[in-house]
This record gives C-alpha cells, structure tokens and sequence, in this order.
C-alpha cells in the first residue's frame, strides 16, 4: 500500500482527501497534527498521526518543499526511489479575466494574461520553486478553484454577514465584492477525487514530459447569483449589496473571474467530477453550512 502524509489532514481539503483515499483500499493515510487534541481526531477517522510543530501558508510550505528535497537527495543517494509531493495551489494564481485560461498558462510572471490577486500573490514563485524540483522529487500541483460544499470553509465570510443580517431583520447587507465577478467553483468531493486521481498517477506521469499541473473546476457561476441564491436560503428578505473594498483582499479574491474547463485533468488524469452546480442546490448546501460547523 502506498504511505501517504498529508499536511494540513485535519483542514477542509485535508480531511475530505484523507476520506477519499482511506475509501480506496490502496493507502496507509499519516496525517500532521499539532496537537494532542488533532492527533486524536485524526486517529479517529483512521488516519495515523504524526505530532509535530508545523506551519501553514506560504513559509511553512516553502520549508516543507526545502526539507523533502532534502530527504530526497538521501533517498536517491541510497538507491531509493523518488518522494513523491503533490501541492494543493489554487486557480486564483491565474488572476482574473473573462479570457479562456490553460493550466499550461504562465501565471505570476510578464507573460501571464492577467496577475494573481494579492491574497496569492506569492503563491506562482512557490509554484516554481516546487516545479524545479524535479530532479530530485516526482512533484505535481493541483489548482482546485474556489471550494464550496458542508462546512463552506471559504464561504462563512459571506454567508455569515447574511445570516446575521436575518437574524437583526435588517433591510441590507453590504458584502466586500464586485459585483461583475464569475468564479470557478467545485464541490468538495470532486476536489478529493481529483487529488486522489493525480496521487495514485503521480509516478505514472512523472518523467513523461506531462507539465504536471492541473487546474480542478466544474462550473463558473456570477458571484451576485451565488450570493442572492445563499441570501433566498436562508431566508433574507432586504437586499444584497456587493460592492468591492480597495483594502479587502479577500473579497478581491473571491470575485475573480477564471474560465477554464479542467479539460487536460480529466482526460490525462481520468478525473470524473460529479457534484456540478452551486446555485441549482443552494437550499441543502445552506442546510449544511450552519449543521457541519463546530460547536462553540
């Protein structure tokens, strides 16, 4: 079986991955935990715990990448074979435009069609740095697009203000966005399947000559439809204002435009994503938002 460590295990991506290959059969599944409390949880769910004192973002994700290639040369030194590091980016990287877009795009250099959003702005040097690893790692990235689905992690910023804008009886509510924006967007599961799908093809491809990123996206909704549809169900009778704040680098992000058809993952990868449609089943997503979030 493969042995597969997944850093940020107990997260939103995380967990749901963890779930998604446990189900297969065909993985021993480590996750990272920083404390006591997460190791537990991980255990719970079957995932073996590794305790360590680890950091998120774009530093710890750099000194991760530093360490593996580390632990790679030793590895290649001792006549084993590749590690392997599948990294978890995102489709903001490709910045915003209506122009149809490529997983094989530049992004965040003078050759890209448009630039991140400041929110990611640091994430394409990462993204290189991971990719001239090669030689020593079989690495691959995979770009999910915004991430909807049970908790709604990404999502509480805006549903949050509208539920207690209900709550108040207020007559409107002001959300950080532009009004014009159409996101990619993709459930939850379909994100864990298709990591699934590049991590049990990652030795497979490596050394092949395939560009080993992949942009994950299922459907482009207006971000002012995803909004007055979350608004409907929780039953908001005022009205929804987006208007988009210079400072808020969040609300710039989540308004991004991107069109893609992650055409070049279903076809080299065999990824099949099923829970298409955001706003066509806003009512049970709703449901689920306030049921699966943790108790205070």
């Amino acid at each position: 079986m493969t042995r597969i460590l997944l850093i940020g295990a107990t997260g939103y991506v995380g967990s749901a991955l963890a779930s998604e290959l446990l189900r297969s059969g065909l993985h021993t599944v480590y996750g990272l935990a920083r404390s006591s409390e997460k190791a537990a949880q991980l255990a719970a769910k079957e995932i073996i715990p590794v305790l360590v004192d680890c950091a998120g973002a774009n530093n710890g994700s750099a000194e991760i990448l530093r360490d593996l290639v580390e632990a790679g040369k030793e590895r290649l030194k001792a006549g084993g074979a590749k590690l392997g590091f599948v990294y978890c980016s995102g489709m903001w990287v490709h910045g915003s435009s209506f122009e149809r877009i490529s997983d094989l795009d530049p992004v965040g250099t003078v050759y890209a069609k448009t630039q991140p959003p400041r929110l990611v702005a640091w994430r394409p040097q990462l993204e290189r740095e991971i990719l001239a690893s090669r030689d020593v790692l079989d690495v691959a990235i995979v770009r999910p697009a915004e991430i909807y689905g049970r908790e709604h992690g990404l999502w509480n910023p805006l549903f949050g203000p509208i539920l207690e804008a209900t709550k108040s009886n207020k007559k409107s509510v002001q959300l950080p966005l532009g009004p014009t924006g159409r996101p990619c967007l993709i459930h939850i599961d379909d994100v864990a399947s298709g990591f699934r799908c590049k991590i049990e093809k990652l030795e497979l491809i490596s050394g092949t000559g395939v560009y080993p990123v992949f942009n994950l996206v299922t459907s482009y909704e207006p971000i002012s439809l995803v909004v007055t549809a979350a608004a409907d169900a929780i039953g908001f009778q005022g009205e929804v204002k987006l208007v988009a704040e210079k400072e808020n680098v969040f609300g710039e992000a989540m308004a991004t435009s991107i069109n893609d058809d992650s055409s070049r993952a279903k076809h080299l990868l065999g990824w099949k994503p099923k829970r298409i449609g955001f706003v066509g089943l806003m009512d049970i997503y709703i449901r689920a938002w306030p049921a699966s979030q943790p108790s205070p």
